[in-house]
């Protein structure tokens, strides 16, 4: 089983510890690929108005000059170098079996896709619709080569989930239901999913290899629906 996150806007910078090294980071097949990202995202954040380019504000622009410094700033494991919603629900410092961390994966628009425990800095960088088409070209055959035999649950949303659709994702679905009536959630479901993947860490029995043992695990905490692939929970 693989667990698939959504990064977050929000990062938290490393005080201490390396600088980034991507031959260390998960996939070597996409370092090429993550260089030239990183290169250009240093070079467009180093313009006077770099902020602007990258389609924040100026308020954010600290942020943007710090994505200058991707080789040298200190970096940490991205599953603490992310924060948010979803990431505070999920408190990685203190699941159960911290050895499953190994098959927890982050989206990312610099990187592509990094292990919980790859190493990254701080950075400010969103995917785009162009962008996950260009990365989509690039992870497809090494994600579908690599999970080929994982189910994946798919906590991610949006357009990342056009970086790499995956043939063998279960999307997880956050909806509310009042008076018969649903909506589907935003802010609610990044701290669901973050529960979601606590949930499936935490749990003392084996991991489920199946996409209805993953539906059946997920039944001890959530009221579950599956209408394959995707997987709602109704909160």
């Amino acid at each position: 089983m693989i667990i698939l996150l959504p990064p977050s806007e929000s990062k938290t910078p490393h005080t201490h510890g390396d600088p980034l090294n991507l031959d260390q980071l998960s996939f070597p097949e996409l370092t090429e690929d993550r260089s030239h990202m990183c290169d250009t995202l240093m070079e467009i954040s180093a313009r006077e108005r770099g902020w602007e380019e990258l389609g924040v504000s100026q308020r954010l622009a600290p942020e943007v000059e710090r994505n200058t410094e991707l080789f040298t700033a200190s970096a940490g494991p991205a599953i603490n170098t992310y924060t948010g919603v979803l990431y505070t629900a999920l408190d990685a410092d203190t699941v159960t079996h911290e050895d499953r961390l190994d098959a927890v994966f982050i989206s990312s628009a610099l990187f592509g896709v990094v292990n919980a425990r790859d190493h990254i800095p701080a950075y400010r960088y969103t995917m785009t619709p162009k962008l996950a088409t260009w990365w989509k070209k690039r992870l497809s055959p090494v994600l579908d080569d690599a999970w080929a035999a994982e189910v994946v649950v798919d906590c991610r949303s949006g357009t990342y989930r056009h970086a790499w659709p995956g043939a063998n994702t279960l999307p997880v679905k956050v909806v509310t239901e009042a008076d018969g009536v649903r909506k589907t959630v935003s802010h609610n479901a990044k701290h669901t999913r973050g529960l979601v993947a606590r949930h499936l860490l935490n749990r003392d029995e084996q991991i489920p290899t199946t996409p209805e043992g993953v539906v059946d695990a997920l039944e001890e905490a959530f009221t579950v629906e599956h209408d394959h692939p995707e997987i709602t929970i109704v909160v």
